[in-house]
C-alpha cells in the first residue's frame, strides 16, 4: 500500500511540472530526475522537483515515459506493486494534471487533448486516459485506486473506481457544483 500511496503523489508532482511548463510556455520542464532537484516532504512523498533543463514539446513524451520508467520498475521491485498497477496511476496522474493545467488556462478539454496526446506517444503501455462530462466540467474517469481509504480516517476519493458508479457520479456532481 505505502508503495502505492507514495506513486499516487509522485507521479502527479512529476507530471504537474512538464505538463504545466509546456501547456503555458511551449517548452516543456525536462521531467528526467539526472540533473533534476528532488524535494521531499517530512512525510517522505514528493514535494517537487526542478530542473534547469527545458525540452521541446514533441521530445515531452520520450522524456517522461524514460522517468516514468524507472521509477516504475524500481517501486514494483521495492514494494511489490504490479507494474500495470503502477503504469494506471501514472496515467491518471498525466490526465488529472492537465485538466488542471487546461483548467486554469480556460479550457478542461484541451488539457484532456494533452493527456490522451502525451499517453499516446509514450513508449510504454499505459492505460488511455479516460474522462467523463459530469455538470459541465471534465474529470478523469481513473482506472486507479491510490488505496488512501485503507489508511486510518481516510474515506475512498470522490472519484475512486471503486465506487459504486451511481456514488461516483453523486460524488462528481457535487464537485462540478463547488
Amino acid at each position: 500500500m505505502n508503495g502505492t500511496l507514495w506513486w499516487y503523489s509522485a507521479s502527479s508532482t512529476i507530471a504537474f511540472v512538464a505538463i504545466a511548463t509546456a501547456m503555458v510556455t511551449g517548452e516543456a520542464a525536462d521531467p528526467r530526475l539526472d540533473g533534476a532537484r528532488c524535494f521531499l516532504r517530512p512525510d517522505g512523498y514528493l514535494g517537487g522537483t526542478v530542473s534547469d533543463s527545458v525540452l521541446e514539446v514533441p521530445a515531452l513524451p520520450g522524456a517522461l515515459n524514460e522517468t516514468f520508467t524507472g521509477i516504475v520498475d524500481a517501486l514494483s521491485v521495492a514494494s511489490g506493486v504490479r507494474r500495470q498497477a503502477l503504469w494506471a496511476i501514472a496515467s491518471d496522474s498525466i490526465a488529472n494534471r492537465s485538466l488542471d493545467v487546461g483548467a486554469a488556462l480556460g479550457d478542461r478539454s484541451l488539457g484532456s487533448d494533452v493527456a490522451e496526446w502525451l499517453i499516446g506517444e509514450m513508449a510504454a503501455t499505459l492505460p488511455s486516459p479516460r474522462f467523463v462530462d459530469v455538470g459541465g466540467r471534465r474529470f478523469t474517469r481513473r482506472c486507479s485506486c491510490c488505496l488512501l481509504y485503507e489508511t486510518s480516517g481516510a474515506d475512498k476519493c470522490t472519484s475512486c473506481p471503486r465506487r459504486s458508479p451511481s456514488d461516483r457520479l453523486r460524488g462528481l456532481e457535487a464537485a462540478a457544483r463547488y
